[in-house]
């Protein structure tokens, strides 16, 4: 696989000087001429000599993402001379590649295609109408718009299916994914933003969904992508702020697999499982709202986990069916257990974890979790929801008591377990969303004073809840234990590697400092 650093800038002198301060970090460069004048043949000789990597010449028009509005003729012109100039690559839209005609040798030309309102369901039909305009030598471009996930699956599965020399990928931020996978699938070339360099002003990208280099180059494994790649990746609705892709993906380099780390938000879980067929695809980390039906998806489920009706982790077994697992309740028992010691030691309360009365927030995946784990304690467990409904029919499946909303201000717990998205930074945000940063799930008057209590929410590390409840004497159970010890165990199951957890916390932390978690 190659990856290609795309620069675009206003005028000749900045392009250039940018692409040679970075060639060295790419396989090879773009330069987009979208709004740059015929520099001369001189020029772009010059240029082309210094130029430690290869260079592909694009000049693109709305038809591809952008602004070119001069003739033809001059697209044309500025794509010989610089053919004859010592380009290895022009890039040329499919619709004008027979108009072009054939470049001068040894440049070759990439007969590329945009289609910018989606990804239709026959990319093979594309693929064939491409290649009736094609000369000997070139190269296939085919970049459709990704509006989910799963346009961006199908959009590998055509890769496959082509069995090599396609580049192909899709835009828009569903599908930055593919950018990351799409050599693992057969494509030759990948696309970058330029990266983002000390004391110079960050050149934007040239396409929706362009990961930076450096963006890029940290997801990729320590040799490259190959065919025989290993897809990991979080699977959830929203997703775009989790820390499993940093997290897991320096646990990988950490023990140098041939593996990958990427984030996935489809609108459909089992449109998703479907179309994830391809046996690169070996494990999944499973986030809201998609843990249920992950166990009910799941060949084969583990005990714990088919219980509680919860599958946080999806293995893929040797005959393509999928294992799940959930790593949650053993990572909440651990940070129950331990913290439980601590808070104890206090005269008057409970003595033992048998003795003691849990009050869980909230009805999905991570509830299931706490609730199955406080139970394993010996606790007495409590579950409060919203929809008094759903609490019901969840507290009846797990063998425990639901109250109603309203009545959490008279309930003498000991520890509160919080499992629901209200008060993280990835919720949302604005007066109408119960979720938005800064929100607190309950009024913090509702907080027993000198309770434990363990927020599931990791981003903020200090969440809304935490805050008051350590202002009302609580022992506070921050999010990032249950989420670093879940990850750990997840990384086990994905790999038979043993997870480090002080390398897991380190990169839990770089994540929130760079904003990925």
């Amino acid at each position: 696989m190659a990856v290609v650093t795309s620069f675009l800038a206003p005028d000749w002198a900045t392009l250039t000087q940018r692409v040679l301060r970075q060639a060295h970090l790419a396989d090879l460069v773009e330069i987009r001429l979208d709004e740059i004048p015929h520099p001369g043949g001189e020029a772009l000789r010059t240029f082309f000599k210094s130029c430690p990597k290869p260079v592909i010449v694009t000049i693109g028009g709305p038809e591809a993402f952008g602004t070119f509005a001069g003739s033809q003729e001059e697209r044309f012109e500025l794509l010989r001379d610089a053919a004859v100039a010592g380009a290895r690559f022009v890039d040329i839209d499919w619709s004008l590649s027979l108009e072009l005609g054939e470049v001068e040798a040894p440049c070759h030309r990439i007969v590329s295609r945009h289609e910018l309102e989606g990804t239709p369901e026959d990319l093979m039909a594309m693929d064939e109408e491409m290649r009736a305009v094609l000369y000997e030598g070139d190269a296939i471009k085919l970049v459709t718009h990704a509006t989910c996930t799963e346009d961006g699956l199908r959009m590998l599965r055509h890769l496959r299916r082509t069995r090599g020399g396609t580049i192909a990928f899709c835009s828009g931020s569903a599908g930055t994914f593919t950018r990351v996978l799409a050599p693992i699938f057969g494509s030759p070339f990948t696309y970058a933003a330029p990266a983002i360099m000390p004391e110079e002003v960050a050149l934007e990208p040239s396409a929706p969904g362009q990961l930076r280099l450096g963006e890029l180059l940290g997801i990729l494994p320590p040799g490259g992508l190959s065919h025989e790649t290993a897809v990991l990746g979080v699977v959830g609705n929203p997703v775009k702020h989790s820390a499993s892709p940093f997290v897991h993906g320096m646990a990988l380099k950490h023990v140098g697999l041939d593996a990958v780390y990427v984030a996935f938000e489809p609108d459909d879980f089992d449109s998703f499982l479907d179309l994830a067929d391809d046996p690169v695809f070996r494990g999944l980390s499973v986030t809201a709202p998609f843990k249920a039906r992950a166990a009910a998806r799941a060949r084969r489920v583990e005990d714990r986990a088919q219980s509680l009706g919860a599958v946080n982790t999806l293995v893929r077994r040797n005959d393509g069916s999928w294992t799940g697992a959930n790593t949650d309740l053993s990572a909440v028992r651990t940070c129950l257990e331990r913290a439980f010691g601590v808070w104890s030691s206090e005269p008057g309360r409970p003595v033992g974890m048998a003795l003691a009365q849990v009050l869980v927030l909230g009805t999905g995946g991570a509830a299931r979790a706490a609730i199955g784990a406080a139970k394993d304690t010996g606790a007495s467990v409590w579950v409060a929801g919203r929809d008094a409904d759903r609490t019901g029919i969840l507290a009846h499946e797990l063998g425990v008591e639901a109250v109603l909303w309203e009545e959490i201000a008279s309930l003498s717990y000991d520890i509160l377990i919080h499992c629901t998205p209200v008060g993280s930074e990835g919720a949302g945000s604005g007066e109408s969303n119960p979720q938005a940063a800064g929100s607190m799930v309950i009024p913090a008057e509702l907080l027993r004073p000198g309770s434990l209590v363990f927020d599931a929410v990791y981003r903020p590390l200090r969440t809304p809840l935490l805050i008051a409840a350590q202002e009302r004497g609580c022992t506070c159970i921050p999010g990032a234990e249950w989420f670093v010890r879940q990850a750990a165990a997840q990384f086990e199951l994905f790999t038979s590697h043993e997870a480090d957890d002080a390398l897991l916390r380190a990169a839990f932390e770089g994540a929130l400092v760079q904003g990925k978690g």
